[in-house]
């Protein structure tokens, strides 16, 4: 079977590549779409609404059937267990045959894979993640028969899964080995304010603590509990790893592509091997926040790296000057919005501008590097994030105007002439 452009992988940054190509070439060149999970297209932010029973599985589908219809899309069921790049084949494990495909072009969205921690006690036991469909359908099917939860890692996926479980009356422990949650896109501050909050819902956090060895009990009498590396006891008949995400790169490592942290690949989403793209989940790149290459296992990312990936694939070039994280979440009632570098520490030529008001839970943090934004944090009030991304993507000298932005905020009448032009423009 021939196709011209093959996507491995159907998430976010797939379906943007899909759209990129069909806004290019009108529905010319062949596409074909290899999903190793059914039902392709869904959202695995919204993962946690699905478990607690607020959408259903056609609510947490960003694309219906028709999608793939109307972009006259291909759309197989199964896992690609080997490439040859040399030969532009991929052979496709999990239908009835093995299928053998030939491609023109080809794009990589393998996205991440669980981190599992490694811990006495589990090696026997069946690990439990929280990063795709059948994760939570298979727990929610154990769910009518557990009372206590024990979730390790206070990530994005952490703290989500932990909602959705109080939402279904359980009863939460959530363990995170770093000082506070979320560490990865907010600082202490905002971390507590979003703490005190989980705990008034019912949430025990146990931060700067990690699970030493799991004791797992089939007797009722006998009941099972992780236990703490400083010997304290949780009860718990479930424990789900929410550690996080690592770029899965072992089928393009595999076929000779080349590999860091995540897929390597250049402004064009190209990789080591020409014709061959990635994105998403799957791919470092440039933070041009934090001034380095890593992975950003973001759905906005995956988004902008897909479209990107998509262009170039249909002969239209574009280039991604680098992304950073953003993550705009709403946890426990708290609107949150986290993005670039947040936490500089002591860096030196950064400068730190905050606001605090308790009453209120509010929090604004602004990060500044060379008179320009690098990073900031909005909690409680989030309505000027947009433009505050803006300021910072566009590298916008905000001497004038850094000291009233945590306190006061931004509206179009405190930005310079040239910016609100710009901004109106759009």
């Amino acid at each position: 079977m021939k196709t011209h452009h093959l996507i491995i992988g159907a998430s976010a940054g797939a379906i943007s590549a899909i759209e990129a190509i069909r806004s290019i070439d009108g529905g010319r060149a062949s596409i074909t779409v290899i999903s190793d999970e059914r039902p392709a297209g869904y959202s695995k932010p919204m993962l946690p609404e699905f478990l607690a029973g607020e959408v259903d599985i056609k609510g947490i589908l960003f694309r219906d059937e028709a999608f793939w219809r109307r972009n006259k899309v291909r759309l197989i069921y199964g896992r690609v267990s080997e490439l040859d790049l040399d030969c532009r084949k991929a052979k496709v494990s999990g239908n009835p045959s093995i299928l053998e495909l030939e491609y023109e072009r080809l794009l990589v969205a393998t996205g991440g894979k669980p981190i599992i921690s490694q811990i006495e006690g589990l090696e026997n036991v069946e690990k439990y993640t929280f990063t795709t469909l059948g994760d939570a359908e298979g727990l929610a099917n154990r769910l009518p028969e557990t009372s206590n939860v024990a979730v390790i890692g206070g990530g994005l996926i952490g703290v989500g899964l932990s909602e959705a479980l109080i939402k279904l009356g359980k009863r939460v422990v959530l363990i995170e080995l770093k000082p506070h949650i979320l560490s990865q896109v907010l600082d202490e501050k905002a971390s507590g304010i979003l703490e005190d909050r989980m705990r008034r819902a019912g949430v025990e956090i146990r931060t700067g603590h990690t699970v030493a060895r799991v004791h797992w009990r089939s007797h009722p009498e006998k009941p099972s509990y992780a236990e703490l590396d400083d010997g304290d006891r949780i009860p718990c008949q479930q424990i789900i790893m929410a550690i996080g995400v690592t770029p899965n790169v072992e089928l393009a490592s595999k076929a000779g592509v080349e590999t860091g942290k995540g897929i390597i690949v250049n402004e064009r989403m190209e990789t080591s091997i020409p014709g061959v793209y990635a994105c998403g989940d799957a791919v470092e790149l440039y933070d041009f926040a934090h001034e380095g290459r890593r992975p950003l296992p973001l759905w906005p990312v995956a988004r902008w790296t897909g479209k990107t990936a998509g262009y170039n694939m249909a002969g239209s070039s574009r280039e991604l000057q680098g992304a950073t994280s953003m993550s705009a979440m709403k946890y426990f009632g708290v609107p949150i919005v986290s993005v670039g570098h947040v936490n500089p520490g002591s860096q030196d030529g950064y400068e730190v501008e905050a606001y605090l008001d308790p009453a209120r839970r509010v929090y604004r943090k602004i990060v500044i590097k060379d008179e320009r934004i690098a990073g900031f944090i909005l909690l409680g009030e989030i309505c000027d994030a947009g433009i505050m991304y803006y300021l910072m993507r566009s590298r916008v000298d905000v001497r004038r105007i850094k000291g009233r932005i945590p306190t006061r905020g931004l509206g179009l009448a405190h930005l310079p002439r040239r910016v609100r032009k710009e901004l109106l423009r759009r």
